[in-house]
């Protein structure tokens, strides 16, 4: 058995306060049961006016693109959207949940390596802003552009190799010929305008330092290969990759999330020199989605099982890891509450939480944890990003999504 040890060093400020909440979070567990993911609407609130502020600050014109990849839940809640973000969408399918949810096109950011010739046509007809991420795709939008009578607006994904992260495979190099030349095509092209550059980290990179790199390879790159680029470019996109509080990746030896203005200022230094003019500068493109989410929301499981077995406590609840696949990305945050919602206390003995599938790697936790009993609720924190949508209708349906 894999052992799952909770980290021991997790700041519980930036999560919901379960406690505090009783009444609002008892109401909710009434009214849908368990399993459940609970959000807390004021957390997600914080994360998106703390990432505007930064970006007012540092930068001034921007647009805060939420990753739609991250929580469809959370897209069809409307939270962010009601707070003026945009829908960054990575996919055909994304695009149509964004129209939809009544995004117009102005307001969604088409990115991803497929973009079916079907979709490329509704974006295009809708204003979207497309980001183009190899000269396959740039081939067919050329030619599906060729006979449009105005140019079309469009980007284009850069990557280089970055310390720590290596070498994206998704956009065009800027190591070889593959940007210049995708900046030649469509300076040649007949039907597009390139208005766009876009970079993206890998997510949970960490070290403001990385930010610092990717955008100022994007200005230099500007500089070098676009004509008249503090007129042409109308957005700068530096993507996302910012991190939430979770605990520590596995993979990861270090772990220190920063506040996000620490990533934020780290990427304008840099990019301001290319575009010294705060008031003539590109609109500043960002598209967060684990930084958003992962803080906010909450899945609420219930103890149904309490065995003592080889000197343990053996504990099965009504969720599954099924429900929370990054299990297997990082450790989880689990705590205990009673059915009234107070805290769990006491001595901690050696304990195994295991999930309710007939899987015998169904494990969520093993690790020191208080004694609990059926009834008993399990909060897993930090569950907003990406466990809801990796979360499949195995044995279980996958929960649904309250707010508060």
């Amino acid at each position: 058995m894999n052992t799952v040890i909770q980290p021991p060093l997790v700041d519980m400020a930036c999560y919901p306060d379960v406690e505090m909440h009783r009444a609002k979070i008892r109401q909710l567990l009434q009214h849908d049961g368990t399993p459940v993911f609970i959000c807390e609407r004021d957390n997600l609130v914080d994360r998106y006016q703390a990432l505007k502020q930064s970006l007012e600050t540092h930068w001034g014109k921007h647009v805060i693109g939420y990753s739609f990849k991250t929580n469809y839940q959370v897209a069809r809640s409307r939270i962010l959207q009601d707070m003026g973000a945009w829908a960054e969408v990575v996919s055909a399918r994304e695009y149509q949940m964004a129209r939809q949810l009544e995004y117009p096109g102005s307001s969604i950011i088409f990115n991803g390596p497929l973009k079916p010739d079907d979709s490329l046509r509704a974006a295009i007809a809708d204003g979207a802003l497309i980001n183009i991420n190899d000269h396959d795709e740039l081939g067919r939008f050329i030619e599906i552009t060729s006979d449009e009578s105005t140019r079309v607006d469009v980007g284009i994904r850069i990557s280089s190799t970055l310390p720590r992260l290596g070498h994206s495979r998704f956009g065009f190099s800027l190591e070889n010929d593959e940007a210049s030349s995708a900046v030649e095509r469509i300076r040649n092209s007949t039907g597009l305008n390139l208005v766009s550059l876009h970079s993206h980290l890998y997510g949970d990179t960490d070290d403001p330092e990385i930010y610092r790199v990717a955008a100022r390879r994007l200005g230099e790159f500007a500089k070098s290969h676009i004509r008249d680029y503090r007129r042409a470019l109308k957005f700068v996109d530096i993507g996302g990759g910012y991190p939430a509080h979770g605990p520590k990746p596995r993979s990861r030896s270090a772990w220190d999330p920063r506040p996000i203005d620490v990533y934020i200022k780290h990427a304008t230094e840099s990019l301001r020199p290319f575009f010294p003019d705060r008031e003539a500068c590109p609109a500043l493109v960002v598209e967060p989605g684990r930084y958003l989410t992962c803080d906010g929301i909450i899945l609420v499981t219930r103890v149904v099982h309490v065995k003592p077995r080889d000197e343990k406590q053996m504990v099965n609840c009504d969720g599954s890891i099924s429900m929370v696949p990054l299990t297997h990305y990082c450790p989880q945050v689990i705590q205990a509450f009673t059915p009234d919602l107070v805290r769990r206390a006491g001595e901690e003995i050696s304990t195994v939480i295991q999930g309710s599938t007939c899987r015998e790697n169904d494990l969520l936790y093993e690790g020191q944890f208080p004694r609990v009993q059926p009834g008993d609720y399990l909060v897993h924190f930090a569950a907003g990003a990406y466990n809801s949508n990796l979360s499949p209708d195995f044995i279980f349906k996958s929960p649904e999504m309250a707010v508060y």
